[in-house]
């Protein structure tokens, strides 16, 4: 399997994506300042749109899709089936980008282009992986199914997009973060069980798993056709029954015997172990308790802090966190340096999580609607989610050894 390189396709995607990633997050970490009181000069306000563009369109479609050219074909020792079409797709999810960018800044509205452009991408990247897919895997099939309903709801929700449908705005983006959602799932149902200890999966409810997550989008394709309350939290409900049948299915919170596995560890092996267990358990929490506002907001019960800790907490809780975790073990094949996690720390985690933390606290006082001078404070929760995103990529850094990596994400 590392005889076949697959990493030039991913490169400019992962590349991209951590680069729009820290633009967004400078640019929300200024927006959140502006929530609690600080003048800002009307010249730079139309600016903040492109926060959620970076991120959403930009961060989050292009880490999956260069991890999705990455893994897919990797699980089944492929090639990707034309390098020349993943980069078209690249080309067209980055045009979006940058014709949705323009339409923030000259306050023009170009989204129906933008959404045009990022359907023909996803809709080459689909096509791509959808073909990859004919390949029946050696173990765990499952996981092909997650990839299979991710992949249809990401093009989906861009056809969607382009009509005008009065769905629930925090809906559509859940619908939208459900497409990462979903490939990590399909990407960790093929490496947690050999990351914990060459465990099998409970292969029954992993396959409730899937049902659920059709179901889920099912609601969520319904709730843009038919906008109603009981889907919106139909919706939710039925996401939080596929992620707690998925956490049960695969040991995230426990549920079997590590003893001789720890006995027989130590070192780069066992720090990697502990990293990887801590990174899950923290972020499937993260996700779970958005859903669970996510609920609560879909009954009408709505409020920013409702409203912006859903997005937050699957975004940064859930997706961040995982791909902090997931990012060392694909460096490697990408650079060709192994990266140790001995010499890895949790600051970077720390920050993460004491951001969310005041991010928290932070919109609940938004969300009272008057609050002290004193209280903008809890408005810098973006600058400690950047300072944690340097310290995480300074880490990296210096735990990169110039040799062959012998760790592998399949």
């Amino acid at each position: 399997m590392s005889t076949i390189n697959y990493t030039p396709v991913s490169k400019p995607f992962l590349v991209t994506g951590v680069i729009l990633s820290f633009i967004g997050t400078g640019i929300g970490s200024v927006w959140m300042l502006g929530f609690f009181g600080i003048a800002m000069p009307e010249q730079i306000t139309p600016i903040f749109s492109v926060h959620r563009i970076f991120q959403l369109n930009g961060f989050v479609t292009l880490m999956i899709m260069g991890i999705g050219y990455m893994i897919i074909p990797r699980m089944r020792n492929e090639l990707t089936p034309s390098n020349k079409l993943a980069k078209i797709s690249y080309l067209f999810v980055v045009f979006s980008i940058a014709v949705d960018f323009a339409g923030s800044v000259m306050s023009g509205d170009y989204s129906d282009v933008a959404t045009m452009l990022r359907l023909i991408g996803v809709s080459i990247f689909g096509g791509l992986m959808f073909y990859t897919l004919r390949i029946l895997p050696k173990l765990l099939r499952e996981s092909d199914y997650f990839i299979a309903i991710s992949i249809s709801l990401l093009v989906a929700s861009q056809v969607m997009s382009l009509f005008d449908v009065h769905q629930n705005v925090l809906i559509q983006k859940q619908m939208w973060l459900f497409f990462p959602i979903l490939m990590i799932f399909a990407i960790q149902y093929k490496t947690l069980p050999s990351f914990l200890g060459f465990i099998r999966p409970k292969r029954r409810i992993v396959v409730v798993s899937v049902g659920l997550a059709i179901v889920s989008g099912a609601f969520a394709l319904a709730s843009g056709i038919f906008p109603s309350m009981i889907l919106d939290v139909a919706f939710n409900i039925s996401l939080i029954a596929t992620v707690s049948c998925f956490v049960l299915s695969l040991y995230v919170f426990g549920g079997f015997d590590d003893t001789e596995i720890l006995k027989l560890i130590s070192g780069e092996k066992k720090k990697r172990y502990h990293t990887i267990i801590l990174h899950s358990r923290i972020a499937y929490g993260f996700l779970l308790a958005g859903l669970l506002l996510g609920t609560i907001h879909a009954m009408h019960l709505t409020n920013f802090a409702l409203y912006d800790l859903t997005i937050h907490y699957i975004a940064i809780g859930f997706i961040g966190i995982t791909i902090m975790l997931y990012l060392p073990i694909m460096i490697p094949p990408i650079l060709e340096k192994s990266i140790r996690f001995l010499d890895f720390n949790h600051i970077p985690l720390i920050l993460i999580i004491s951001a969310i933390a005041i991010r928290t606290i932070g919109d609940v006082i938004v969300s009272a609607g008057s609050f002290p001078q004193p209280f903008v404070i809890f408005g810098i929760s973006g600058f400690v989610i950047l300072a944690g995103m340097f310290l995480f990529v300074r880490m990296i850094h210096r735990a990169m050894k110039n040799t062959n990596s012998e760790l592998s994400i399949v």
